[in-house]
C-alpha cells in the first residue's frame, strides 16, 4: 500500500485507521504540567494519575491551585510530603499484619 498521496505537488503522509498509534511513554513524576486556569485565572495543576480512596481519605490532593506559581510549587511539596508520609504509613501497616 503506497503511504502517500501527492498534494500540490508534496507528498503528504496518509494516515490509515489500521494503523497503530506511536508510543508514547507514560507520563513521569506526580505531577502533570502547571497551568493558569481558564477558569479562575490561578496557576493550577494535576496530579498525573487519579488518586485512590485510601489517599483521598488520608488529605491527598489531586488538583492544586494558587495565586502565583511559587506558592503553587510549595504546595506541591507539602503534598509530596504527604504522599510520603501516606506510603509509610501503608508499609508498615502492611508489616504489622
Amino acid at each position: 500500500m503506497d503511504r502517500h498521496r501527492e498534494r500540490d505537488g508534496d507528498r503528504v503522509p496518509r494516515i490509515d485507521e489500521k494503523d497503530p498509534l506511536p508510543a508514547a511513554s507514560a507520563p513521569t513524576g506526580r505531577w502533570a504540567v502547571p497551568y493558569v486556569s481558564d477558569k479562575t485565572g490561578k496557576p493550577t495543576v494535576l496530579t498525573n494519575h487519579p488518586l485512590t480512596p485510601a489517599h483521598t481519605n488520608f488529605g491527598l490532593s489531586s488538583c492544586l491551585s494558587a495565586d502565583t506559581f511559587d506558592r503553587l510549587k510549595e504546595l506541591m511539596d507539602e503534598e509530596d510530603e504527604k504522599c510520603a508520609a501516606f506510603s509509610i504509613q501503608q508499609i508498615s501497616h502492611r508489616n504489622t499484619g
